[in-house]
């Protein structure tokens, strides 16, 4: 009866040495779990001489900015009053050079700068020479002009029709790719300049004109100190907390951060935030899947579907005046000076089939339109993006003006851009080693609950076969008396 009593005492001090085991590996999992993600926290913080932000300053990943246009295959048929055609040219890719410069740090957990941007024509990752290649395309500075006559008198119209025709001045021009691009010299321009110069600063128009080498403004970001979740989240711009676009305080708002970095121990469920001043707003993403990229682990983040629909705008304060039109585009013009400009997905991808079909051209795909964001979610480290937004022109006939003819009124597609970046080998294998270390420190509980699993079994065999052994000493001399047997 006290054998079988021990025996009890010793299976029951296993199972609960096993579960003592457990408690304090399950504590010790915890305890690890804190140390590390508390040191990533850290790591991530823009302090003084810090790598964080030496990375934050000159970010290590390249950046290439690729322009597809859209060259007008039969602009006098347009002014007749028939579809638009549009013919796909590009990529012409340049490599984005970043850089923050005026970078000040605050005793208040913020940090000011600005982020000049630089491009470099890429030949070998392009369809051709820009400054060669010409295409024929919708006359910007024109239509900015005809939108500010829509509400003059038949006189006026009329007089400056015939002025745009001695300064032949029409609806489409051609030009090379790069006068395009980055500037060429507008009669029109030319004219305003000289007789108003206070409207018409410049006479030279390029879209992308003086762009280059400059900046976007003054940012006044946090940096991460007080809160980790605040970690490079714009706190102002050019010192503004907000917008005044907008027709309400939700889409006035400058949310998140400028997408180059993010706070780290990101989880699938929030939204990420960022502030997009080229297209006059702030934008979140969602999550939509894992990925790889480079033997990297990563969670894709994608610009919902609602982003762009009229529903949305309407309801957040995108639509001031009621200038929604249809899904799939917003009308930017209270931002750029009243010249109407409509922004969408390349090809209008997610937008309504009125778009897609009023211009001959249009192949939207999912593949080549969508914008994404692959980031590390442990260090918030964005390892791939593209970011592709499409320029279009919202135009129409104006009477009295007779450059415009019988044109339909439409949304023409003028450019699309596919701003893009991926990790490059030598940051994957240092991103890839620190990753390692600290998977390894957080299996160490998992190894120890193993070894500790281990040895429970081996415990518990022991003390099964010592019952054994125990049960076999004190039955053999009966079993042997049974037999008749004698012992010596």
């Amino acid at each position: 009866m006290m054998t079988r009593l021990r025996n009890k005492i010793a299976v029951i001090g296993v199972f609960a040495l096993g579960c003592f085991i457990t408690f304090v590996v399950l504590t010790v999992k915890d305890v690890i779990k804190n140390i590390v993600e508390d040191q990533i926290k850290e790591h991530t913080k823009l302090k003084l001489n810090s790598e964080a932000l030496k990375n934050w300053k000159d970010p290590p990943v390249p950046v290439y900015m690729q322009f597809f246009l859209f060259h007008i295959e039969n602009s006098e048929e347009i002014l007749q009053g028939k579809q638009a055609i549009v013919k796909e040219v590009g990529p012409y890719t340049y490599k984005e050079h970043r850089h923050r410069s005026n970078v000040f740090l605050y005793d208040n957990a913020t940090i000011s700068s600005t982020t000049h941007k630089s491009f470099v024509f890429q030949r070998n990752m392009s369809v051709g020479d820009p400054r060669v290649d010409r295409i024929t395309t919708v006359n910007i500075p024109f239509v900015a002009m005809l939108q500010s006559l829509k509400q003059t008198g038949m006189a006026q119209k009329m007089i400056l029709s015939l002025l745009f025709a001695l300064k032949s001045s029409a609806m489409f021009q051609t030009h090379s790719v790069e006068e395009f691009l980055w500037g060429y010299e507008d009669p029109l321009l030319k004219l305003g300049h000289r007789l108003l110069p206070s409207i018409f600063p410049d006479s030279r128009f390029g879209l992308f004109y003086g762009a280059n080498g400059t900046d976007d403004g003054v940012y006044l970001f946090s940096t991460g100190k007080k809160d980790y979740m605040d970690s490079t989240k714009i706190i102002t711009w050019n010192g503004q907390k907000s917008l005044t676009w907008w027709a309400s305080n939700t889409s006035n708002m400058i949310n998140g951060t400028d997408g180059a970095t993010f706070h780290p121990l990101i989880k699938k469920n929030e939204a990420l935030y960022i502030f997009a001043p080229d297209i006059c707003r702030s934008l979140h993403l969602i999550f939509e899947k894992d990925v790889h990229v480079k033997g990297i682990s990563a969670y894709r983040f994608i610009v919902p579907k609602e982003t762009f629909a009229i529903d949305y705008l309407s309801k957040e304060g995108f639509c001031p005046a009621m200038n929604c039109q249809l899904s799939g585009v917003l009308n930017i013009s209270v931002c750029k000076q009243g010249v109407p400009i409509f922004i969408s997905s390349p090809h209008f991808y997610d937008g309504d089939q009125k778009l897609v079909k009023d211009i001959g051209g249009m192949k939207p795909n999912m593949k080549t339109d969508r914008t994404f964001l692959d980031i590390e979610p442990m260090t918030g480290f964005p390892i791939r993006a593209a970011k592709r937004m499409q320029l279009n022109l919202h135009i129409e006939a104006v009477d009295y003006i007779a450059q415009t003819g019988r044109m339909r009124t439409m949304i023409l597609p003028v450019i699309f851009l596919n701003e893009n970046a991926v990790i490059d080998d030598k940051s994957a294998v240092k991103l890839k080693w620190a990753l390692q270390v600290m998977k390894i420190v957080l299996y160490i509980p998992y190894v120890i609950l193993g070894a500790g699993i281990l040895l429970l079994l081996i415990s518990l065999s022991l003390v099964f076969v010592m019952c054994s052994c125990k049960k076999n000493k004190e039955y053999t001399p009966v079993i042997l008396k049974v037999l008749n047997i004698k012992t010596h």
